[in-house]
């Protein structure tokens, strides 16, 4: 087999409902796409971003990838993807060239499976498993009766599993509303909270101490990512175990989180990690460690490679993200998913969406 087509697409998608967590504010998602074909077989991979110009940035980079990929085999996807990181060398392999990277490298295992035949969690050696998900986003923006609104309607629909987001600037005006979604809730529905990084070390501490009493199942980004002391200082105060590791890159970020016991659960993200190649080292970094992991968004793509992890422990799904993009949603059932039976990824771009793809304009394609 060899490359003998790469297309690149922007794709704007309305949220649902505003996002407004502790750090970001958006309506839309903003995201690039790649579709890299080989022998009439065609892979897809995207990236997400908030902003505009952040997605054009990345299909800019992805357009530099493409004369690196054409006329090669794309089931090399190790010796691909190690090029493309030493292309990165000079910018640094983090930020917009990694999200690149990934969408890329999720289009090469896209199509090395369907090329296969086979379902890409099958291709990896996964299990059929049903894999427990949570469900969101109980956005800051929300008012309590919105929130628990929310909350009630996902555990009518089956989920086991509800997030909702503090990170307030007066932590008690958080606890108030996670304490009203707990006792809302039925006691075998289990809550989650993310901070997303939304306190302060002394903050996080005490609305963490506070949250402690309530049985969560977990408690998300108290501090920002790179104070690792403090994630440790908090994971060592509390019982309620702490979630981090989906703003960091690639194995380098994951390796401070577990050498300073900081998080109780990892949470690689694919495009953080360079695409499936890389969220596969992560996963095994963490099973080395002893700790479980949970994906960070992508669903389509995050199902099949939990499915491949011993370490898996619950897939998160957010909502109202890319209900324009993808052709259908994911196959979520009583607060469980599958992977997809159905060859590579299983999920294809919608046509609108696919409408946007075209050759590269800039450099070789």
């Amino acid at each position: 087999m060899r490359i003998d087509r790469v297309r690149i697409g922007y794709a704007p998608v309305r949220m649902r409902r505003p996002m407004r967590t502790a750090i970001h504010q958006t309506t839309h998602t903003h995201n690039a796409l790649v579709e890299v074909c080989a022998d009439g077989v065609a892979g897809q991979g995207a990236a997400l971003t908030l902003a505009a110009g952040h997605a054009q940035a990345v299909c800019r980079m992805l357009e530099d990838f493409a004369g690196l990929l054409h006329g090669r085999d794309p089931r090399e996807i190790r010796a691909i993807s190690a090029a493309m990181r030493q292309q990165l060398s000079l910018t640094g392999q983090s930020g917009i060239g990694m999200l690149a990277l990934s969408a890329v490298d999720t289009a090469l295992w896209d199509l090395h499976a369907r090329a296969a035949g086979l379902p890409l969690f099958r291709m990896l050696g996964g299990s059929a498993t049903a894999l427990p998900v949570y469900t969101q986003p109980g956005w800051l923006s929300l008012s309590d009766e919105e929130l628990l609104a929310e909350a009630l309607q996902a555990q009518e629909q089956g989920f086991r599993h509800y997030k909702m987001r503090v990170g307030s600037p007066d932590w008690r005006r958080d606890l108030d509303r996670v304490t009203r979604v707990r006792e809302a809730l039925d006691p075998a529905t289990h809550l989650l909270v993310d901070a997303n990084q939304g306190w302060s070390r002394t903050r996080a501490l005490a609305a963490t101490r506070a949250l402690d009493e309530l049985g969560l199942f977990w408690i998300e980004e108290p501090v920002a990512v790179d104070d690792v002391a403090g994630l440790a200082q908090i994971a060592a105060a509390i019982q309620t175990p702490v979630a981090a590791g989906e703003s960091v890159f690639g194995t380098e970020g994951l390796r401070p989180l577990i050498e300073h016991a900081a998080a109780a659960v990892l949470m690689p993200d694919l495009q953080h990690c360079a695409g499936p190649t890389g969220f596969l080292l992560a996963a095994t970094q963490a099973q080395l460690a002893g700790l479980p992991i949970s994906n960070h968004l992508f669903i389509e793509t995050s199902v099949h490679l939990m499915a491949a992890c011993p370490n898996a422990h619950i897939v998160e799904y957010m909502p109202g993200w890319w209900d324009e993009l993808f052709e259908r949603p994911p196959d979520i059932r009583d607060g469980t998913i599958r992977p997809s039976d159905e060859p590579g990824i299983g999920v294809r771009f919608r046509d609108d969406a696919t409408a946007t793809l075209h050759r590269p304009q800039h450099g070789p394609d």
